[in-house]
């Protein structure tokens, strides 16, 4: 019987520590979150006439064409592109190596193209911030309620 008083002691300590800690977390995360001061440093202005400490870096990759929406063009050798098999032309697809492909499906006909009917180029939900072209298809297609 002691053994069972004991286990009973220790279940209500861990069940006091438990309670006070669930009690404090929301405390202590409103005062993480109150509206005080920015503490970081501010940031030194250069001077005018500073020059600089080494030349600036070069790019040496093409950064990739926009189009008039302002995203960059999605590449057929994006990491993302490849792994959702993407292509600028559906109708390169060789359908017995993409079996979820059918004729007629394109970016431009898919739920998640966020374009209109004749673009050229647009956002695509798959591919944020990079616009796929109308023509192109992925393994992710959702045929757009008609």
């Amino acid at each position: 019987m002691s053994e069972d008083r004991k286990i009973t002691e220790q279940r209500r300590r861990f069940l006091k520590l438990v309670g006070g800690g669930a009690v404090l977390m929301p405390i202590m995360g409103l005062s993480a979150c109150s509206g005080g001061e920015d503490k970081a440093p501010a940031a030194a202005a250069p001077k005018a006439d500073a020059k600089p400490a080494m030349d600036a870096p070069k790019m040496t990759e093409k950064a990739a064409p926009t189009k008039p929406s302002g995203m960059p063009q999605i590449s057929e050798d994006d990491v993302q592109a490849k792994s959702f098999n993407y292509v600028h032309d559906a109708a390169s697809i060789d359908a017995a190596k993409q079996p979820r492909f059918k004729a007629g499906q394109a970016c431009s006909n898919c739920a998640l193209y966020q374009g209109k009917a004749g673009d050229e180029w647009a956002g695509c939900s798959i591919f944020p911030g990079k616009a796929v072209k109308g023509t192109g298809w992925c393994t992710v297609y959702a045929a757009r309620p008609s």
